[in-house]
């Protein structure tokens, strides 16, 4: 089964493959390369030769066919002849050293072809392994000895499959499940056709996928091959739990590879088993492994398990600087960014996200979490610039909490600024202008809702800090007006305390200028100790009034 690109292929990396502590039988190496897999096929068939139970000749034909798959011709040649000499009445070698020179001496391919015949002409599989030998020489002859295999034996199974592979081929999706399905129809054990039929149909039917290959869990459950094809097929449709438990009883059978345990302890970490998978890792880790996954595992659970220290350790190791390497990706660089800024070097981190963004520039929803990083870090311009990017891609109109969220970047950004020079406070107030549009569209688009008049009032505040235009006046007045009749949380009461306390302040400035007076600063502050008696500020002020 093809991983999916998502992430888990973003975790997996080319790497060699070696037998676990039992060694399988030759057998299982063949089965591997009938159901596409030849590299796997490969590995067993070659540290399977010598074991007494293996049929040496069978070995080198199919070793011969997987290095003729690979146009590696001398190393198929060398097996073939291998063969034969070990065997000279075993029939296959003798055809696979014909399809060799099929195009360059036709008539020494035909030779060997009668010859390989000679004794088994009314062998389905011999006349199959001709058929083969010419079709991939993309040469029609093979139909002939199709034709004369089918006839031969109409229920020879790998007959139909291996019209399914031409069908594959032809890109005829629906043609080559028919011929699999009368393949395992006549061989209910065939377990390559299983895995060519859930490979083939699962982009189209993944549930019906899935449920073939349970039935072959059912038919040969010991089978390696069913177990990893129905763990992957899990992954592919987000059955993750499935996944996992399936490569579990994969990891446990004798005759699975030790390089897929970096794959099963991934899996683990999909199926939120942080401590599983981290076991697993430290052990192969600690057993002298250099796996790129499991670096990269080692730095993922640690930081789900919240060992940040651990988590920047690993990072460290698995990488040790920002790099092109195209082996990284987005998710390296984000989870590493996440674990500096939890280890106090938010500079750093926020270059970490600067180079995911690198790699995925036109990821809309990460400009998100970028602004989210540039926040932390207290780069607040740069964080609302990434969110206005992300605002801007949004394929429908920006939420009123959008909005509300950029202007409270605008005022954070503006509350932080420095101002002691003209150049930075025209900066500073032009923060706050920002934020005030912002806020603006939040009260438009929710009147009934203080909170936008609230924060209007406060960016408007900020742009006469000495409260002498009132430019904060009309916004708390409106919170008043919302809040006035309904205070009963923390929240709207405490909205309701600031805005008393502000138009209190406001009054008293215009009354002590006008030396009339204070009943407007008393009517505020007066309201102020009537929701909140404990406001000792306040009753302070109002008794120093005259």
């Amino acid at each position: 089964m093809k991983i999916k690109f998502s992430l888990i292929s973003s975790l997996f990396v080319a790497g060699g493959m070696m037998l676990s502590v039992s060694a399988a039988d030759y057998a299982d190496g063949i089965e591997y390369f009938k159901a596409g897999q030849p590299e796997r096929a490969k590995v067993i068939l070659q540290r399977t030769f010598n074991d007494a139970g293996t049929n040496k000749a069978e070995a080198c034909y199919y070793l011969g066919e997987i290095y003729s798959g690979m146009q590696n011709n001398d190393s198929a040649a060398y097996y073939y002849k291998e063969g034969v000499a070990i065997d000279p009445a075993y029939p296959f070698n003798k055809i696979g050293q014909g399809k060799l020179m099929l195009k360059t001496n036709p008539k020494g391919a035909d030779a060997l072809f009668k010859e390989a015949l000679k004794d088994n002409k009314k062998s389905a599989a011999v006349q199959l392994a001709i058929a083969k030998a010419y079709y991939e020489n993309v040469m029609p002859e093979y139909q002939k000895y199709l034709d004369k295999a089918k006839s031969l034996d109409k229920t020879f199974a790998e007959t139909y499959m291996f019209e399914g592979d031409i069908l594959a081929d032809k890109e005829d999706v629906n043609g080559a499940v028919g011929r699999y399905e009368m393949a395992f129809y006549f061989d209910p054990n065939f377990v390559p056709a299983y895995v060519k039929y859930a490979n083939i149909y699962f982009p189209i039917k993944p549930q019906l996928s899935i449920q073939k290959l349970e039935e072959l869990e059912e038919l040969a459950p010991g089978s390696a091959l069913m177990q990893r094809e129905l763990a992957e097929a899990y992954y592919e449709n987000d059955q993750f739990g499935k996944a996992a438990d399936a490569y579990a009883l994969y990891m446990a059978n004798p005759n699975h590879f030790d390089s897929d345990q970096p794959r099963y302890a991934t899996l683990l970490f999909f199926d939120k088993k942080y401590n599983e998978s981290m076991a697993l890792v430290n052990k192969l880790l600690a057993e002298g492994s250099n796996d790129f996954v499991l670096k990269r595992l080692a730095m993922y659970n640690n930081m789900e398990l919240k060992q940040y220290d651990k988590a920047l350790e690993a990072a460290q190791t698995f990488m040790p600087a920002i790099t092109d390497n195209p082996a990284y990706n987005v998710r390296d660089y984000v989870t590493y960014g996440k674990i500096l800024f939890e280890n106090k070097q938010d500079d750093q981190a926020v270059l970490m996200y600067e180079k995911a963004l690198s790699l995925d520039p036109e990821n809309g929803p990460f400009y998100q979490e970028l602004s989210d990083a540039y926040r932390r870090a207290g780069q607040y311009g740069k964080s609302a610039n990434a969110y206005k990017e992300y605002m801007s891609r949004l394929e429908e109109d920006p939420s009123t909490m959008d909005y509300f969220s950029l202007g409270n970047i605008y005022y954070r950004a503006a509350s932080t600024a420095s101002d002691a020079t003209p150049e930075e406070l025209t900066e500073k107030n032009l923060f706050y202008t920002q934020a005030d549009s912002m806020y603006a569209i939040v009260a438009e688009r929710a009147p009934e809702d203080y909170r936008g008049f609230l924060w209007r009032a406060r960016a408007n505040a900020g742009l006469d800090p000495e409260t002498e235009i009132g430019l904060a006046k009309p916004y708390y007045e409106q919170v008043v007006a919302l809040l006035e009749n309904d205070h009963a949380s923390s929240a709207t009461l405490s909205a309701l305390v600031e805005a008393y306390k502000y138009l209190g302040y406001y009054n008293y400035l215009k009354e002590y200028e006008a030396k009339k007076g204070f009943s407007e600063t008393r009517k505020y502050w007066t309201k102020v100790l009537e929701v909140s008696p404990e406001s000792s500020d306040i009753r302070a002020a109002l008794e120093q009034l005259p």
